[in-house]
């Protein structure tokens, strides 16, 4: 799950566009540093983060509020896979090392017990109460927000992976291609809204070395696809075919009052997992061996490098690294070569994002509660997206007329709207806040489950049926040790 996409700001700075400074978007008045108020506790706070260049452009913030405040705070840097190792330790022993934790959306839900809910702090510490936090946050996707939405408001966003269709925009737009592949196929060749049409367009678009592309001879194989079908994103990728169907791991059954009464793995449930498993297995065959171990960096340099055509599940915030790989390598000797990015199939991608969250074992609460409010705020979300080269959750940054010049419009322009029209759309917002992931206690425990288990079934050590047999037994499991909330069971 864990992403470790802050290797795309060096990409994007390379590219010399974020140098432009924002103009419209700063003229309406919101919280920022001058806002906090005098901070009582001059106790030094320490919080966990990514290695990686996004965090580096932050870190003069993070001295702007001890400058402000009198507080110091104390920055571990480390590496994406250890983070959810490192602090369930300390949050679940209650020792305080970390004031501040930084998570992965979904595991708010399972480390509540140990967290603030931050209206609390706001009732407590914000002149304005929680009226004022309410709005703030208001800013940011509510999308993004829903993923928390039954255990209370636990964290605030620091960046965003939600995740989209990356297509070679240029060769869906090929007349040769468009021709060809309505001759064969029988409609039109468009970015792909269901499966039948991206496993047609995965068997179109693979070709072997000497065979032709927009009517050039290719001098190696391509592919149709490319997958994260390796041990560490598959369920990234699962989840977005299996959402598509308007289907979940399970079914979360609430009561009149909307409180979670039940887990049910129903039959519709069983037999769309099966399915997915099914067509993943499908797709693969159109997709370069590597896959089956692969992680994001080899998918998106499998297209950047003209090696596929279509990532059909990919982290949103890939998009211009893989641009920039796919300028350097093809655009020189096709000069028309670009993407485009468009909803996964179905329109209910995977979303999350990386976010802070305050520990009740801190031992200042107030700063916690403060330095918080300012990394996710407009002056601070600002820099994550412009220089560090991340995808914020605020709606107002994405909003900001800069994207839309002329030198940005690509290939950012396109991928704000692509966010701002996901995340606006009522369907899916409904859709999220009733997904496992957002409800669960165990839902950490889970996805790093689920991980092995789907990567066992897509290289074929397991059944397409004894892997999903698999995943159900696991997942009822660890939610019957890990989640008190609710009972799961199996419909038979």
């Amino acid at each position: 799950m864990k992403k470790f996409l802050t290797v795309l700001l060096v990409l994007v700075m390379l590219m010399g566009i974020f140098s432009i400074a924002s103009t419209a978007a700063t003229e309406v008045k919101k919280f920022g540093l001058n806002d906090i108020p005098e901070i009582t506790n001059k106790t030094a706070i320490s919080t966990m983060v990514e290695t990686g260049a996004t965090f580096d452009k932050i870190v003069p913030y993070v001295k702007k509020f001890t400058e402000k405040t009198g507080v110091k705070v104390n920055v571990e840097r480390v590496a994406s896979p250890v983070v959810y190792s490192k602090e369930n330790i300390e949050l679940l022993a209650g020792t305080g090392v970390y004031d501040i934790a930084y998570v992965a959306n979904g595991w708010s839900n399972e480390w509540n017990p140990y967290l603030y809910d931050l209206r609390k702090l706001a009732e407590q510490y914000d002149p304005g109460g929680v009226a004022a936090l309410e709005d703030d946050m208001k800013w940011h996707s509510a999308v993004v927000l829903a993923t928390e939405n039954s255990k209370g408001f636990f964290h605030i966003p620091f960046y965003t992976y939600h995740m989209g269709m990356f297509i070679r925009q240029d060769v869906f737009d090929d007349p040769t291609e468009q021709a060809d592949f309505k001759a064969k196929y029988g409609y039109d060749l468009k970015a792909a809204t269901n499966y039948t049409e991206l496993r047609d367009q995965a068997e179109f678009f693979t070709r072997e070395k000497g065979e032709k592309l927009k009517g050039k001879a290719l001098e190696h194989n391509i592919y149709g696809v490319s997958m994260m079908a390796g041990a560490y994103q598959i369920n990234d990728e699962f989840s977005c075919y299996l959402w598509g169907k308007g289907q979940d791991y399970l079914t979360v059954v609430r009561d009149d009052s909307g409180k979670v009464k039940e887990y049910v793995v129903t039959k519709k449930n069983q037999a769309a997992l099966l399915q997915t498993m099914e067509e993943y297995i499908e797709l693969l065959k159109f997709a370069s061996p590597g896959c089956l171990t692969a992680n994001f960096d080899f998918v998106v340099a499998d297209q950047g490098q003209g090696r596929a055509m279509i990532q059909p599940t990919m982290f949103s915030n890939c998009f211009a690294w893989t641009d920039s790989i796919l300028q350097d390598n093809i655009a020189s000797d096709d000069p028309d070569a670009k993407l485009g990015i468009y909803p996964t199939i179905g329109n209910k991608p995977f979303t999350g994002a990386w976010g802070f969250a305050v520990a009740k074992a801190t031992k200042n609460p107030e700063a916690a509660y403060w330095f918080m409010r300012y990394i996710g705020s407009y002056e601070c979300q600002e820099v994550v997206m412009k220089e560090g080269g991340q995808l914020t959750t605020r709606m107002d940054v994405l909003d900001d007329p800069v994207w839309k010049n002329d030198e940005n419009v690509y290939p950012f322009g396109i991928l704000v709207d692509y966010l701002l029209s996901n995340w606006q759309d009522p369907e899916f917002l409904s859709f999220i806040k009733d997904v496992y992931y957002s409800n669960s206690t165990a839902e950490g425990k889970v996805y790093e489950m689920q991980m092995n288990v789907l990567a066992k079934g897509a290289c074929g050590e397991l059944t397409p049926e004894e892997c999903i047999n698999e995943l159900i037994r696991q997942t009822v499991e660890l939610t019957s040790k890990f989640d008190k909330t609710a009972p799961i069971r199996i419909e038979e």
